[in-house]
């Protein structure tokens, strides 16, 4: 999908964002009025479409966990996991997701570190019995990486870093008086039940919110800010599906070409009759 909006002239760039700006008045430049910023570039358009989905994190945070987050802290392996190419990273969770995501990472770090609380498995008289709650396949996939350090019955206590980010977790063992630290770069927490809260971060109150962290649109994907769109998760909608997702970006597509040409509407490449 990525290599065919690339061969009709779409231009890649794969940043972290870390603040937009969206009228005039912040840019002062009446025509390309949007502004989005990277620590390797900043990037001007008339038009932005946002798409940075929601975080699979619920529960109460672990001390550092808000301290970091962006900056080491992460609940999006696919999102994030290119930033630590052979590097070592940390994963605590004993969902599903958890482990998808750590599978995810294996293709990036030098080390993961999968972190559980809780064994998920157990010596039997049939021998080794997993956890039947978790996708098994998955698991013993993640299992058989030679880059996977699997911690079991391990509490992470804290996020630990300094300012240039994470630089590491402190974790408990049951069976240890002390705790330990693990030397990471990245820290990579889902809790039970996962979370859907939007990646929103970035906009620093420039499009209007609802009370749960969506951001609010109407029938054209439109946010309160002419110009702006918004689809997919970061909407935090129920239907949390990739076809619903295709389908937003679809909608603001056609919304954004109405904007760019100053149609009063939409153009469609067919009529019904």
């Amino acid at each position: 999908m990525r290599d065919q909006t690339i061969q009709y002239g779409t231009r890649y760039e794969r940043a972290q964002v870390f603040m937009i700006d969206v009228t005039a008045e912040e840019t002062g430049d009446e025509i390309y009025n949007k502004c989005v910023y990277t620590p390797e570039l900043t990037v001007k358009a008339r038009s932005l479409v946002l798409a940075t989905g929601a975080m699979g994190r619920a529960g109460n945070p672990l001390p550092g966990e808000k301290e970091y987050l962006g900056q080491g802290v992460s609940y999006c392996a696919t999102c994030d996991g290119a930033f630590y190419r052979d590097a070592a990273v940390a994963v605590y969770g004993i969902t599903t997701e958890a482990i998808e995501e750590a599978m995810y990472l294996t293709k990036f770090a030098s080390v993961v570190y999968w972190i559980t609380s809780l064994c998920i498995s157990k010596d039997t008289a049939g021998g080794l019995e997993r956890n039947k709650v978790l996708d098994q396949d998955l698991l013993e996939q993640l299992l058989a990486k030679d880059n996977v350090v699997h911690m079991e019955r391990t509490k992470l206590v804290e996020v630990l870093g300094d300012m240039s980010g994470v630089n590491g977790v402190r974790i408990k063992k049951p069976d240890a008086e002390d705790e330990e630290i693990l030397e990471v770069e990245g820290a990579f927490i889902y809790g039970a039940g996962g979370g859907s809260k939007p990646i929103t971060d970035f906009c620093q109150s420039k499009v209007d919110l609802d009370e749960n962290g969506g951001v609010i649109v109407d029938e054209n994907m439109k946010t309160s800010v002419d110009g702006v769109y918004a689809i997919g998760d970061i909407r935090n909608t129920d239907y949390k599906q990739v076809v619903v997702a295709a389908a937003d970006g679809c909608i603001a597509a056609m919304a954004v070409e109405k904007f760019l040409n100053n149609r009063k509407m939409v153009k469609v490449d067919w009529i019904h009759k």
